[in-house]
């Protein structure tokens, strides 16, 4: 969908479109022949406006973006570990000074870490499953439905 300022320019040039106009040897406007209307009509290159000439195949491909990995319980402890320390780091400096602010914080923090690990997994596993259905140019995977007899 154009932009909004898409939308004005092309408006614009079509209010500043011009006429071919035919002058003779002694300068009188002539009228020119139906043919060359069509032919001055289909030969007026097309208006970019400066913009660059979209790419017809490669934009296609570069739409589809990086392919994601297949997700993996491993990546996913990894990240959820990296989570932890962050975590921890954030709570240890929230419960500074306190008494058991560090046990509280490292308690937290393994919490944290631990319903990550699940969730993590599953936002990878459908990144995936939705790249794999639009590789195979189907739509969304869709469960199937009971038949009612």
């Amino acid at each position: 969908m154009p932009t909004r300022k898409q939308r004005r320019r092309e408006a614009k040039s079509k209010r500043h479109d011009y006429e071919i106009v035919y002058v003779d040897e002694e300068g009188n406007e002539v009228e020119p022949a139906p043919e060359e209307l069509e032919a001055a009509k289909t030969e007026r290159p097309e208006r970019r406006n400066g913009a660059k000439p979209a790419a017809t195949g490669k934009r296609q491909a570069s739409r589809s973006g990086r392919t994601p990995p297949p997700p993996t319980w491993r990546r996913s402890i990894r990240r959820a570990g990296l989570l932890g320390i962050v975590v921890f780091f954030l709570f240890a400096l929230g419960a500074r000074g306190k008494s058991g602010g560090y046990a509280s914080a490292a308690g937290l923090a393994v919490l944290y870490t631990a319903l990550f690990v699940p969730f993590t997994y599953a936002i990878d596993r459908f990144a995936y499953r939705r790249w794999a259905a639009r590789q195979n140019g189907a739509g969304p995977a869709k469960k199937a439905e009971p038949k009612k007899r």
